[in-house]
C-alpha cells in the first residue's frame, strides 16, 4: 500500500482513477491534495465515485464542494430525513406552470424539505434568489446557469432548506463548499452521443465520455477509438 493511502481512505487503484478522471485537470494534484479530498470524503461519509462531491480545480488550486446529490445522503443518513416538495417558482407556480407561462428565468425559487422531529413531520423551507445566485462572467449567466436557470435555482433552494433542517450539513462546511453542482456535465452527455453518430458503439461511447477530462480530450479518445484521421464533425457544446 502506498505512502498516499496510508493517510487516505482510498485504495491505491482509487486513487488513481481519482487522479485520471475526478481531479485531471490543467495541474496535477499533489499527495496533499489528494489526501485531503479522501479524509474530507471520509469525515463527510462521501461518495466522489457517486458525484456526492466534487473536486474542482480553480486557479491551479483545488477546492471541494459537496453536490445537492451528497446533501440529500447526509440529511438521509440521519434517519430523519422525510423528503421534499417539488420547487415553487416566483408566485408559487410549480415546474410545469411556469413553463406554460413562458417565462425561461424565475425571481425566486422555494422548496421546502421534511424532517421528523420528535415523532413529527417539519417543514424546513429553503428560498433562493435568481438575482442573487446566478453565477456570471463578463455580466453574463455562465455554465448551466445559462442553460438551465430553474433547475439550478430549485437546487440551491433544496440546498438551502437541507442545511436549516440538518446540521450536519452545516458541519460539513468547514471541511468543504456546499454547491449547488448539477450532477450530469452536458459536454460528456452530448460527447457520448456525438460519438455513437460516428459509429461507436454506446458502451464505448459511453465509457470514453467518463473517463474523458475535457471536451478535447473526449474528442481525441473518440478519434483513438475510430482508429481514424477525422472526425465527421466536431461535437456540440
Amino acid at each position: 500500500m502506498s505512502a498516499l493511502s496510508t493517510i487516505s481512505h482510498f485504495n491505491p487503484e482509487q486513487t488513481r482513477l481519482i487522479k485520471q478522471t475526478i481531479m485531471a485537470g490543467k495541474s496535477t494534484p499533489t499527495d496533499n491534495d489528494l489526501a485531503l479530498f479522501g479524509l474530507i470524503c471520509q469525515r463527510a461519509g462521501l461518495d466522489p465515485f457517486a458525484q456526492q462531491i466534487y473536486a474542482i480545480e480553480r486557479a491551479g488550486k483545488w477546492t471541494f464542494q459537496i453536490s445537492i446529490d451528497g446533501l440529500r445522503a447526509i440529511a438521509e443518513r440521519s434517519g430523519q430525513y422525510a423528503g421534499s416538495d417539488e420547487p415553487l417558482f416566483d408566485e408559487g407556480l410549480g415546474v410545469y406552470e411556469f413553463e406554460e407561462s413562458g417565462r425561461e428565468i424565475p425571481k425566486v425559487c422555494k422548496v421546502t424539505v421534511w424532517k421528523i422531529v420528535q415523532g413529527v413531520r417539519c417543514p424546513f423551507v429553503g428560498i433562493a434568489r435568481y438575482s442573487e445566485c446566478c453565477q456570471k462572467y463578463n455580466g453574463k449567466p455562465s455554465g448551466l446557469w445559462e442553460k438551465r436557470p430553474s433547475t439550478m435555482l430549485a437546487v440551491r433552494a433544496e440546498s438551502q432548506a437541507l442545511r436549516k433542517a440538518f446540521p450536519q450539513c452545516q458541519q460539513i462546511e468547514q471541511y468543504a463548499e456546499v454547491e449547488a453542482v448539477e450532477t450530469v456535465d452536458d459536454w460528456r452527455v452530448n460527447g457520448a452521443n456525438w460519438a455513437i453518430e460516428q459509429g461507436l458503439d454506446p458502451q464505448t461511447a459511453h465509457d470514453i465520455s467518463q473517463v474523458a477530462t475535457s471536451k478535447q480530450n473526449l474528442l481525441e479518445r473518440v478519434k483513438s477509438a475510430l482508429n481514424t484521421e477525422q472526425p465527421k464533425a466536431s461535437p456540440t457544446n
